[in-house]
């Protein structure tokens, strides 16, 4: 029997599922409300800060969103069937106004069925069960209209018009002299025209004379053609469509309207002008694009996307956007953003264009314009034009979730995963969408970026597998690692919620399926090597419903929804943090301080009644933990107290007591994994001696800035033994009375069991800090055999 001792080296890397010869010794069995940090050690997670309750009842199946406009300026959005409100970050509501109604805002399930973006002060609101449909409105119609130019005079020729079988004839002077030359000119050609045309017709037109142009318009349709002595030449006729743009005169009436054929000389096809006259210039004017008559050339705003707008005091308004009409073309020509007709499945922001999803398009506005998804012109493309693409591949890939990423686009369907090409311009004419992996991925949980890393879950039956994409540095591929590989059953499905710290390196996911709890996960990379992959278990008890998580910065703000109302939470994770007047942090979930409650004293009973600005479900699980200057407790003594029946917001405390932390109290706890002798591979790695007896002697924990903790050692088939470590230790310069003990040191304690029929766990139930950087045990160890 030969007595044995080994490291383990640290407790970062969270929970493994694997059989425990095959863990990583810095894996564990079991890690509740821990936090595992490289430079910390093991400690427990930072508590929750009561903010505030911004409805008085609970809250199921809403759809919320964080707006992060600066540092001074955040607040939570929160849609329930029919309605929306909006909160700061202190938990007051800020006034909406609705001038387009709330009938967009009507979902059975909004938490399933909305989606968000913030840009600026806009945040662009997104039904998704709600087909966006065109307009009624058509492109107007114009009255029967037409131009008469004449292009060329010439010398005893006669310019004939025929309309409706009467016809009209002017013929100019012979060249006899020089006075005729001026019967040639084309707008007195023109003039007598027009004089002619009025004697035969009366008012069944109106008339415009232009110079050389003629100017007919009436109610009735009429049939006309126009002829002359010179071949043709001489008058041209301009009415519904020419064959050249050339063939239109230089000047004409506002908004006449006329579509250019085209010729096989070029590349255009059929498209639409009209005229734009010059309102300071009755000479000026320029024909333009515009669009075919009596077509549909409106996108119904009510089935878009609505916007939440900041407005400049401070209020918001939840409206229908302006979205731009269709300005030229025609249907066939330009035809409707392939969203029309189609269910909206994200929106998002890409290079400054707002981007749509719909099936399996991915759909960009006009460059800097947001709310346009036409293009300027039906006859050539221009790099700031929309830009409506689909993905090609062999399986049905309807887009779910876009995700900016490596200076491209992310985009996900259920199976496949697609990026947009990557260059130097966004244009119709650059733009590609190229298939890169083949992962499942949740429909439900966004996938979330995090520095140069995107998160999302996959559904495997019962659990989940959250997945982090990379590009590999050494073959610049894309590629998925499962971080859940070695804890493939610890992530319940039905994952909802993602949401990332890159300052933290964490990850946190929320599944429908346990509300009450959110899974951690750090990480930390050296370089291309990860060296913390760690999994852990937030609880926060029962009668606890996450809504919603998201980070900013480093605290992540929850809100909460329990039977007797709906609450806005945050929790710190920075390192390093501090309560006032103290090197570490009271860990107390939905803390508040004396300044949030209301403080009675009674003085003839010599009693204090504290009521929280909240109703606790579980007072027996709430805690006193006096601190600061307080006449009969300590700092940092635990108060006893007891929650009055007839009021659970009411806590009675013996003794007066005006300074204090109180919350519910939770517990840290890690389990260890099967402690077993290893020997090195010859690979450079480690191996378990599967051979011999283990018998394990005891432990030791080197702990750092520690107040509180236990050990519990549970032999099978014997009863559980408890060693504490309450943060006094004999003759510490640290120790001293009235005063929170802190210490740092190594605590041993026995085990005394074989090591694989023995469960050893850390605890601290208590509100004061632990850190634990490593462990070491000691064992007997017989084997009957020599290791070769």
């Amino acid at each position: 029997m030969t007595i044995v001792s080994t490291t383990i080296p640290n407790l970062v890397n969270g929970v493994s599922q694997q059989p425990y010869a095959l863990r990583l010794p810095s894996q564990c069995e079991e890690q509740i409300n821990g936090f595992s940090s490289v430079v910390d050690g093991l400690r427990k997670r930072a508590p929750t800060r009561h903010v505030a309750r911004i409805l008085a009842t609970p809250t199921t199946g809403a759809y919320t969103h964080m707006i992060n406009r600066d540092q001074n300026e955040r607040y939570t959005v929160v849609i329930t069937n029919g309605n929306l409100r909006v909160f700061r970050m202190d938990g007051s509501e800020v006034a909406v106004a609705f001038p387009n109604g709330k009938a967009y805002l009507n979902a059975a399930s909004p938490k399933k069925s909305f989606g968000a973006i913030t840009v600026a002060d806009y945040t662009f609101i997104l039904n998704k069960t709600v087909s966006v449909a065109s307009a009624g409105t058509v492109t107007p119609s114009r009255a029967q209209e037409c131009l008469i130019w004449v292009k060329q005079g010439a010398y005893s020729t006669n310019y004939t018009i025929n309309i409706n079988g009467t016809v009209i004839t002017h013929r100019t002077n012979d060249a006899n002299s020089a006075a005729d030359g001026g019967s040639i000119a084309t707008d007195g050609i023109a003039g007598n025209l027009v004089s002619k045309l009025q004697a035969a017709f009366g008012g069944f037109f109106g008339y415009a004379h232009m110079g050389s142009v003629i100017y007919l318009v009436s109610n009735s349709d009429y049939t006309i053609t126009v002829s002359d002595g010179i071949g043709d030449q001489g008058m041209k006729l301009v009415r519904k469509q020419v064959q050249r743009f050339s063939d239109l005169p230089a000047r004409g009436v506002d908004g006449f309207h006329v579509k250019v054929q085209g010729t096989n000389e070029n590349s255009f096809d059929d498209y639409y002008v009209r005229y734009k006259a010059d309102g300071n210039n009755p000479y000026g004017g320029v024909w333009v694009e515009g669009p075919a008559q009596n077509e549909q050339n409106t996108i119904n705003g009510a089935t878009m996307p609505f916007a939440l707008v900041r407005e400049a005091n401070g209020t918001f308004t939840f409206k229908q956007l302006p979205w731009d009409i269709r300005q030229v073309g025609s249907l066939e020509s330009v035809p409707f953003p392939s969203f029309v007709g189609r269910k909206v499945s994200d929106v998002f922001f890409h290079r400054n264009r707002l981007g749509l999803l719909a099936e399996e398009n991915v759909i960009f506005s006009r460059a800097g314009e947001f709310f346009n998804f036409f293009p300027s012109s039906a006859i050539q493309s221009l790099d700031t034009d929309p830009i409506d693409v689909a993905v090609s591949h062999v399986k049905v890939s309807n887009l779910v979730h876009a995700i900016p990423f490596n200076e491209s686009l992310l985009l996900f369907s259920e199976q496949t995963q697609f990026m947009l090409g990557r260059s130097d311009l966004l244009t119709p004419a650059t733009v590609s969408i190229n298939q890169t992996t083949e992962f499942q991925c949740s429909l439900s949980a966004k996938p979330v970026g995090a520095g140069q890393n995107v998160y999302f879950a996959t559904t495997r039956g019962n659990f989940s597998a959250i997945r982090e994409y990379f590009v590999n540095g050494d073959t610049e591929q894309n590629d998925a690692a499962d971080v859940t590989a070695h804890c493939p059953r610890y992530v319940p499905s039905n994952v909802t919620k993602l949401a990332a710290s890159s300052n933290e390196d964490i990850l946190v996911a929320l599944s429908e399926n346990d509300p009450s709890k959110l899974y951690a996960y750090r990480y930390y990379w050296n370089g291309s090597e990860k060296l913390q992959s760690c999994w852990s278990l937030w609880d926060f008890g029962a009668g606890t419903t996450i809504l919603d998580c998201d980070f900013i910065e480093s605290d992540l703000w929850m809100l909460i929804s329990r039977p007797n109302g709906t609450f806005l939470e945050v929790m710190s994770v920075e390192p390093g943090r501090a309560d006032v007047g103290a090197e570490f942090v009271i860990s107390l979930d939905r803390r508040c301080t004396h300044s949030q409650c209301t403080i009675t004293y009674n003085e003839p009973t010599d009693t204090t009644y504290v009521r929280l600005p909240y109703e606790p479900e579980y007072p027996e699980e709430f805690a006193f933990v006096a601190w600061g200057t307080n006449e009969k407790f300590a700092q940092g003594q635990f108060v006893r107290s007891t929650a009055r029946k007839n009021n659970g917001t009411e806590f009675v405390v013996k003794g007066k007591l005006t300074q204090f932390f109180l919350g519910r109290n939770y517990s840290l706890r890690y389990r260890f994994s099967t402690l077993i002798v290893r020997e090195e591979t010859g690979g450079g790695g480690y191996q378990q001696i599967g051979e011999g007896r283990v018998q394990l002697r005891n432990m030791s924990m080197t702990y750092h800035n520690s107040g509180y903790f236990r050990m519990e050692v549970t032999p099978t088939n014997r009863q559980t033994y408890r060693y504490v470590f309450a943060g006094r230790v004999v003759g510490s310069g640290k120790n001293r009375i009235g005063e929170v003990a802190i210490e740092t040191g190594i605590y041993k304690f026995p085990i005394a069991a074989k090591n694989n029929e023995v469960r050893i766990e850390l605890i601290n139930d208590s509100p004061f800090p632990c850190a634990f950087l490593s462990a070491e045990w000691e064992a007997f160890f017989q084997i009957r055999s020599r290791r070769l």
